[in-house]
């Protein structure tokens, strides 16, 4: 009988404590933040295609390699080294004509396309004009970039972070409550906005002539950060 009374009164506290664990657990409040940093883009990404056509396979390479030296010597003193180049595969393909419906070998199309990345901004205008002195014409989209992109993520996850956290007081204390411990962190997601890329550029008579330099405008890179958060709510009795 004594064992029975023992028993009953065990599951008895066990019964109140998850009761009162459900109460607690039940007493949260669910918060977001969001972090937003607007940056303006300190790098840029030009790509260009060198192409070449000649009847013989092997002399079309060899003004391919002779122009793409041409370039990597004119960028030198814009302080452009081969580190700041990628230069695709060679491709070499015949090229036909259609004349009286039927093709007409024209030659061989040598071709690379060549990626140069601009450590400043400020340099873009003077290696499209070099590029352009060299007799490259075929200039296309430069995407514009942020050297430090690890700082602006962490700043945009520490606002959202705060945010949350801030929200959560305000709340919490406008109920006459205070926030308990972390129950939950849902990391939702982040992203990073780049400017819309410069459309082909070729080249043209204004380009050449002796006209001012261009001036390129370009939207901001945004970096978004989100957070979800659960916290206990501590109710005074």
């Amino acid at each position: 009988m004594k064992k029975l009374v023992l028993v009953m009164f065990i599951t008895l506290l066990s019964l109140l404590s998850l009761s009162s664990n459900a109460q607690i657990t039940e007493r949260t409040i669910i918060t977001s933040g969001e972090g937003k940093v607007s940056v303006a883009p300190d790098m840029a990404e030009l790509n260009m295609q060198l192409q070449t056509i000649n009847k013989d396979g092997n002399k079309a390479k060899t003004e391919l390699d002779a122009q793409l030296n041409r370039l990597l010597v004119a960028l030198v003193p814009i302080g452009i080294t081969s580190t700041d180049i990628i230069a695709s595969t060679l491709q070499l393909n015949p090229q036909y004509e259609y004349q009286n419906k039927r093709p007409q070998f024209v030659g061989y199309r040598a071709s690379r396309n060549v990626t140069v990345t601009l450590s400043r901004l400020g340099q873009l205008n003077q290696v499209m004009e070099t590029a352009l002195a060299v007799g490259i014409d075929q200039l296309g989209r430069v995407n514009f970039k942020i050297a430090d992109e690890s700082h602006y993520k962490k700043q945009a996850q520490q606002q959202a972070i705060d945010q949350s956290k801030n929200l959560a007081k305000h709340l919490a204390e406008s109920y006459d409550a205070a926030l308990g411990p972390i129950v939950q962190i849902t990391y939702q997601d982040s992203d990073i906005h780049y400017p819309r890329p410069m459309n082909e550029l070729r080249q043209s008579s204004s380009m050449r002539g002796d006209t001012e330099p261009g001036v390129y405008l370009h939207d901001n890179i945004t970096f978004t950060d989100r957070i979800s958060v659960i916290f206990e709510l501590i109710i005074e009795q």
